[in-house]
């Protein structure tokens, strides 16, 4: 089963917030977001080159993306479901539906961005 939706959507579905400094749901605590100066708002500009196959032109680019920085760290690990099952079962029981209310689990937004 597969759902296509937007990026807010894709955190009510998953159960990760998508919302500050953790909002990527691929990269996750090993993401690169920065704070913008004076503002209480995560940035994700140049933070996924990681991504890229480590011998793509856009990894040694350095006018264009961060200027003077070659990019050489690489991607997190992708976890697989059993994995990821583990991960969130540490966060014991989990109420779902209307009744959940706004769960939010211990070291959320410094290690995790898991809610319900």
């Amino acid at each position: 089963m597969w759902t296509i939706n937007d990026f807010p959507a894709y955190g009510m579905v998953s159960g990760w917030s998508t919302h500050g400094k953790l909002a990527c749901p691929y990269c996750m605590e090993n993401n690169k977001a920065f704070m913008l100066t004076n503002e209480d708002k995560a940035s994700f500009f140049y933070c996924h080159r990681h991504l890229l196959p480590p011998n793509h032109r856009y990894r040694k680019n350095k006018n264009d993306f961060f200027i003077g920085k070659v990019e050489k760290d690489v991607a997190p690990p992708r976890l697989s479901g059993e994995e990821l099952f583990n991960v969130v079962s540490e966060y014991g029981d989990i109420v779902f539906g209307l009744q959940s209310g706004n769960q939010k689990f211990p070291g959320f937004g410094l290690t995790h961005n898991w809610v319900n």
